[in-house]
């Protein structure tokens, strides 16, 4: 599920924050991105002769507010300039707009979509076996064939999909976007609380409400905004499935079941009353009662959301990516000494810091049967998992952003004063693309120790928390005694590689029809339902309303669902284990 958001809006200490929720070659003589390639000395397979194309293009979701249509960033620029495509891009995808392109077959050329959806798609794109073997040389490269296998299962055997944001090795531990967001100039205020529950998280967030009531240009605070247009699971499936309760999430679409990193234990998330989603579902209940969630939260955007972030008017947030723009306010009024931070540690002992392989996202790429320039499509795709193109995804264009010397890669000057421009992601494409990627760019390059991002490298990262305007960044390190935020994990923590992530290729991706009438039936309910229970006044209402759902989703089979999911699920992990040898 995790819909890979990225994340920052606008400045380094925004960026910093979420890289910090996120060294040198081994040993070799280090060539340029571009010359590295495979696939031609420009990092690409242009050929100045070949007719101009506009291909459109279905984007995984995207964590900044960017036009959908004709692409004009430099780095799509750079792609025209390259593969002569020019790239015509739906920017705010949604399951709605989806399920209307697939009951017209009118499918985008390239499509980007999380793996629930191959059932539906798989007779409309195209077998890519004979496209990768002619236009896709940095796929066959860069991609394990473990990755290609199991995709090759989503389609009966044949190569209609490849995973996206693949990584072997990650360039840092992965940044936790989902745990304690806050002001930290507020938090300092009040003493530093310890913050060991959820509800100590609450009970700050309240007492800052209490001192600070409205920001710096007297607009109203809220304690919490989130949205709901991305549907009910990104309120109640993160916060405490993935950081508090140790878990994985598997089930199909309506996500029925928990499984346990450590253990593959798995549960039912609907029916177990303590599971991470009731967690989750009574963290906001709580917040509601206590005036500390935004009225809105139901009935905005997206956008509407982040538009309350990046104009300071939000105090703390479980998505860490949220407070990037929370940040550029205040530097837009060249205040570096106070602001936003992410993850303050709390500690639990399900509480997961670890490192993912592969990526193992659900998100898939896929190039629709009615592409007019098919191999034209598959150019494209093969630049996003060439490193060269990650590499301008991720850094900007070389030469200009971004240099090679003395065998090691920098940013220019011109990067680093354009990225602290709050709109840098639009204005020049930094990131821009980045859940769009086939390569992670929090990935080490394929045979290097040198990270596709090149802040992420750990020197870059500590001289970066020296300058003035990570100035808070700075004091929140010499708080915690850390050199990088990566470095502040609660006591007894460190990270670990969870077995689990291995499990992709072994669990269906998708389940059959007769349960999935049962899960969109479950999705429509609980779209309906979460909201009125968030909103109960008191304990009484609130245990009702939690028993009554309960029964409400036995009484149209989610069980059903559960149990064929959980046969799955355990199947897969002994296939696994068996070909592990474990």
């Amino acid at each position: 599920m995790k819909k890979s958001v990225k994340k920052a809006a606008g400045s380094l200490l925004a960026l910093s924050l979420v890289l910090g929720l996120a060294a040198c070659s081994g040993g070799k003589e280090k060539p340029s991105a571009q010359a590295s390639e495979s696939s031609g000395e420009n990092g690409s397979n242009n050929d100045a002769s070949k007719e101009p194309v506009t291909l459109t293009f279905w984007s995984a979701i995207m964590g900044q507010n960017s036009p959908s249509g004709i692409q004009e960033d430099p780095v799509a620029k750079q792609i025209e300039k390259e593969l002569g495509i020019k790239i015509d891009m739906e920017t705010k995808p949604s399951d709605e707009k989806l399920a209307a392109l697939l009951a017209t077959n009118d499918l985008k050329d390239i499509m980007v979509i999380d793996k629930k959806f191959v059932p539906q798609i798989k007779d409309m794109v195209l077998d890519l076996e004979p496209l990768i073997e002619k236009y896709g040389p940095d796929i066959k490269k860069n991609v394990p064939e473990e990755v290609l296998k199991a995709d090759r299962k989503l389609a009966d055997g044949t190569q209609k999909f490849i995973s996206g944001l693949i990584m072997e090795e990650a360039a840092t531990p992965e940044p936790l976007w989902a745990g304690v967001s806050l002001r930290w100039d507020y938090y300092k205020e009040l003493g530093y609380p310890p913050i060991n529950t959820t509800d100590d998280y609450l009970n700050v967030v309240a007492e800052m409400l209490k001192k600070h009531p409205v920001n710096e240009d007297g607009k109203k605070y809220y304690g919490f905004s989130t949205w709901y247009d991305w549907g009910y699971n990104y309120n109640t499936h993160i916060w405490g499935p993935y950081r508090q309760g140790g878990t994985n999430q598997y089930g199909g679409s309506a996500n029925v079941m928990q499984m346990d990193v450590t253990t593959f234990e798995t549960a039912n998330i609907y029916t177990k009353e303590d599971s991470g989603f009731w967690e989750d579902v009574q963290f906001w209940n709580k917040a509601n009662r206590m005036g500390l969630l935004d009225p809105d939260s139901f009935t905005q955007k997206y956008d509407q959301a982040t538009q309350k972030y990046n104009s300071g008017q939000v105090l703390a947030s479980y998505i860490a990516w949220m407070i990037g723009g929370s940040n550029a306010y205040l530097q837009s009024k060249n205040i570096y000494d106070k602001g936003w931070f992410s993850p303050i540690p709390m500690p639990s002992k399900g509480y997961n810091y670890f490192n993912k392989k592969y990526g193992q996202n659900n998100q898939v790429f896929a190039i629709s049967k009615k592409a007019k320039h098919p191999e034209r499509a598959m150019e494209l795709i093969n630049w996003l998992y060439s490193v060269h193109g990650a590499m301008t995804v991720s850094n900007g264009i070389e030469g200009i952003d971004w240099v090679m010397e003395d065998g090691k890669y920098k940013y220019t000057e011109t990067h680093e004063k354009n990225k602290l421009d709050p709109d840098a992601i639009n204005k020049y494409g930094y990131n821009k693309f980045l859940n769009n990627l086939g390569l992670n760019k929090d990935g080490m390059i394929p045979g290097t120790k040198d990270p596709v991002d090149i802040s992420l490298g750990r020197e870059y990262r500590k001289a970066e928390y020296q300058k003035p305007e990570n100035a808070l960044t700075k004091e929140v390190l010499d708080y915690y005694k850390a050199e990088l935020p990566s470095d502040i994990l609660p006591p007894g923590q460190s990270y670990n590689r969870s077995d689990a992530f291995d499990l992709a290729g072994f669990i269906p991706a998708s389940e059959p029809d007769d349960i999935k009438l049962i899960a969109d039936k479950i999705n429509n309910y609980l779209n309906q339902a979460i909201p009125k229970i968030i909103l109960t006044k008191d304990d009484a209402s609130f245990a009702a309303g939690k028993a009554k759902m309960i029964q409400d989703l036995k009484d149209m089979g989610e069980e059903k669902v559960f149990a064929y999911w959980d046969e799955a699920v355990k199947a897969g992990v002994a296939e696994w284990k068996a070909t592990k040898g474990k």
